[in-house]
């Protein structure tokens, strides 16, 4: 017996057309990325600090997307989508035109409409910060895409950089959000307790510190500052994800991933910290944030909500291991092929090549859990 097909007006989780979406777009914009840094010519919006704007301000607040616009009418979710494809297109052919501009604030500034009030009632601080801070990330594309205009002078390599740690403090957020519950359940079904959760004074520093750090790379001569206070930042992320123990939960590989991508935020952090006391190694150090934490907690994260939402239990743990696997492949060959460290092209497409294999086993699976709730 068909079912009944739902109304356009009917609702739909976001995340079911924006988590596949990003998950194909991040597949094949990586490689795209590597011809372009290659070739110098083709295609043009992924040259120079294209590559960044895409995986940030396309990718990144996709996912962002797919995670806090929730159940939303069909009509609305495919018109916003469809939005943030044509700027996805626009920037990649286009990238300095008025319709790539107009787009991307369009798509950033709409999805700011719908996600930002909806944290703006909460009780604690820590979690009414996350609206000003949805509302920046959603507020960048424009500032970068005005930095275009020569009477307006915007650093966009240092913006690029501020953007990176205001994604890692929402990382920072939400990974405490899902991990802590979920590893203090699992350590209950054992018999044992888990004292440290949310760990709210640590989170509490942890967001102070990346915003201060944040607002400290707008000033010239602050990069040792900045570099401290990212780097201590590192190490309490470190702190925080120890106090899990999630080595209690061998038997759920879903959760162990997301540990993985933690400590990739930690060391990122770190090393991140160190590469402004340096003044090197800074692109090979936002590397680990952005492709070894982002990639490991995005896949992770669409797995699992995916699979809670299709079976009711957590991903095969084949896929997740295999799926964080290249992603810490991708990480480290991307950072070795770094210009300062080793200028090798092969590297490089190993990196892409890891990438786009993990994205795209994530989209395969996200796809057949969306069929399975059909």
């Amino acid at each position: 017996m068909r079912k009944k097909r739902q109304p356009p007006s009917a609702k739909i989780q976001a995340h079911r057309l924006f988590f596949p979406a990003a998950s194909l777009y991040a597949a094949l914009v990586i490689p795209l990325s590597v011809f372009a840094m290659r070739s110098g010519a083709w295609p043009p919006g992924l040259l120079d600090y294209g590559h960044a704007h895409e995986m940030l301000f396309g990718f990144a607040l996709a996912l962002v997307a797919g995670y806090t616009l929730g159940p939303m009418p069909k009509l609305s979710l495919l018109i916003l989508l469809m939005l943030w494809f044509a700027a996805r297109l626009a920037s990649i052919i286009a990238p300095f035109s008025l319709s790539a501009g107009l787009l991307n604030a369009a798509f950033a500034l709409t999805l700011a409409a719908f996600i930002v009030p909806r944290f703006m009632t909460a009780k604690k601080w820590r979690n009414r910060i996350v609206s000003p801070l949805l509302l920046c990330l959603c507020a960048l594309p424009v500032v970068y895409a005005l930095g275009g205009h020569p009477s307006i002078p915007i650093n966009r390599q240092i913006l690029l950089q501020q953007s990176v740690l205001l994604f890692s403090l929402l990382m920072i957020f939400i990974g405490g959000r899902i991990i802590a519950p979920a590893a203090a359940g699992e350590s209950e079904r054992r018999g044992l307790a888990l004292e440290s959760r949310v760990q709210p004074r640590l989170e509490a520093a942890l967001i102070v510190l990346l915003i201060v750090a944040s607002l400290t790379l707008f000033f010239p001569g602050n990069r040792l500052p900045a570099g401290l206070l990212t780097g201590i930042a590192g190490i309490m992320t470190a702190i925080r994800l120890y106090r899990w123990r999630l080595w209690r939960c061998r038997q759920r590989p879903d959760l162990i991933a997301l540990g993985v991508g933690y400590g990739w935020l930690a060391a990122g952090l770190v090393i991140y910290g160190i590469s402004l006391f340096l003044n090197m190694w800074i692109t090979a150090a936002l590397h680990v944030i952005t492709v070894g934490a982002l990639g490991t907690l995005s896949t992770g994260v669409m797995l699992r909500l995916h699979a809670q939402h299709a079976i009711r239990r957590p991903p095969p743990a084949s896929i997740v291991s295999v799926t964080a696997a290249l992603i810490a492949l991708s990480t480290l060959s991307r950072v070795a092929a770094e210009p300062a460290i080793n200028k090798s092209t092969p590297l490089l497409w190993l990196a892409a090549f890891a990438w786009s294999c993990a994205y795209l086993l994530t989209a395969a699976y996200l796809l057949i859990c969306r069929k399975n709730q059909r």
